[in-house]
């Protein structure tokens, strides 16, 4: 009976990551299918289109940096309905007939939401499920590779069915971020305050202490201290810096892939519908990845060898684009086993290197920050290349490949990462 009491608490908090890992993708994967429809309406060139393409990863750079002092302050719940409830806004604004502002508005509160979203998701995994991280972490972005591969898939498809064109394609999926902003709404009203003990804890949890109970304005000025104290020293790790800089060069990939791939195909002589159905196989092929990457992580005794593999996949698949476009399925494929590979895997390293939930929350931000500045950089310059030839996209989806391996083989290496008191190699 305890098992199964045990087993039961943990439906609702897997339902709740599941709901938003559905919402973490659609308005940033439906847009590549539709981009040479959009620019035709509004206008906008190569430039812009890269600019576009760039702006909500840039924002998640930016944005992922501040999300611990909101977490700490409204608590998990709170931020991630706050979270889902600007992603329903801006989805809809982003497609809303009217001035242009609508869709640059709309893309940078898309890119905000989505930043709060990838931020506390792993914080949430490893609160809730401290001992199954790997595992619960692979379901998690299986789910929101599937999600964004019909997304990319429907793009077209959504767009040439309806009158409004691509601003529909892009604006229909705010009927599931407003499901997710319901059960969070939900969840959020029911959770107890941060500063009354609430759901995000400072240290490892169900730690008793045997000093006698501080005043709680003592307690709230040592989290404090702590908070700061170990959000700086997380910036001085070599270990964070490993995997964040891991987290830029993989999601690189996958968003170059998303934004230019059908670009790419198209300049092949592929046909909108199929590129944009090929993205869907390259998000299959990523669930694949996603699934295959715990018993990769166990290869070796450390993850170097499941880190540095997704480099290699990829970086294979960008030259075969380049060399035999005549088989494109394949090499799509191979680019999506590749980054569903990686993102696990950084991910684990993310919530595993940590090793308290403190740790954890303040390397999650590092590397989103860090991780998505570097992949809003890779996607401007795809942009920028693209204008000059839609194949050179494939040269910068290599130099990323080359990236991941190399860091790969550092951020893989066995250590235990406290933001208090440093790095423990050796330690699982």
């Amino acid at each position: 009976m305890p098992e199964q009491r045990r087993r039961a608490g943990m439906v609702l908090p897997l339902l709740g990551i599941l709901l938003v890992a559905i919402n973490l993708r659609p308005a940033i994967t439906s847009v590549g299918p539709v981009l040479p429809l959009l620019g035709d309406d509004l206008a906008l060139d190569a430039s812009a289109l890269g600019l576009l393409g760039a702006l909500p990863v840039a924002v998640f750079g930016i944005v992922a940096v501040v999300v611990a002092p909101l977490v700490q302050r409204f608590g998990v719940e709170r931020t991630t309905a706050g979270a889902l409830a600007l992603l329903t806004v801006a989805t809809v604004l982003r497609s809303w007939p009217g001035p242009s502002a609508n869709l640059w508005i709309g893309t940078v509160l898309i890119g905000a939401a989505i930043a709060v979203g990838n931020v506390v998701v792993p914080v949430i995994v490893k609160t809730s499920f401290p001992r199954s991280t790997a595992l619960v972490t692979a379901v998690y972005v299986a789910v929101l590779g599937i999600f964004a591969g019909l997304a990319a898939a429907l793009a077209v498809p959504l767009a040439e069915g309806s009158r409004l064109s691509w601003r529909f394609s892009l604006g229909v999926w705010a009927i599931l971020t407003f499901a997710g902003l319901c059960f969070w709404t939900a969840r959020a009203l029911r959770a107890r305050s941060p500063g009354a003990g609430g759901v995000l804890p400072v240290g490892a949890a169900g730690t008793a202490s045997a000093e006698r109970p501080a005043h709680p304005a003592q307690k709230e000025q040592r989290a404090q201290k702590a908070q700061k104290a170990g959000g700086a020293g997380v910036w001085r790790r070599a270990t964070a810096w490993q995997i964040s800089v891991y987290m830029g060069v993989q999601s690189s990939v996958f968003y170059v892939a998303l934004t230019w791939l059908p670009t790419v195909e198209q300049e092949l002589g592929v046909d909108p519908v199929a590129a944009g159905w090929h993205m869907f196989i390259l998000q299959v092929a990523g669930v694949v990845g996603n699934l295959a990457a715990p018993a990769l992580m166990r290869i070796g005794g450390d993850q170097r060898v499941a880190a540095v593999l997704p480099g290699i996949l990829y970086g294979t698949a960008a030259i075969g684009l380049l060399l035999a476009p005549g088989i494109v399925v394949p090499w799509v494929a191979l680019t999506g086993l590749g980054t569903g590979v990686a993102f696990v895997v950084a991910l684990t390293l993310i919530a595993g290197r940590a090793s308290d939930i403190a740790t954890a929350k303040h390397v999650s931000a590092m590397a989103q920050g860090v991780g998505y500045g570097v992949s809003a950089l890779a996607l401007f310059i795809a942009g920028l290349v693209q204008a000059w030839d839609p194949l050179a996209v494939l040269g910068v989806i290599a130099i990323a490949s080359a990236g991941v391996v190399l860091t790969g083989a550092y951020a893989g290496r066995r250590s235990l990462l406290s933001a208090t008191t440093g790095i423990h190699p050796g330690s699982n």
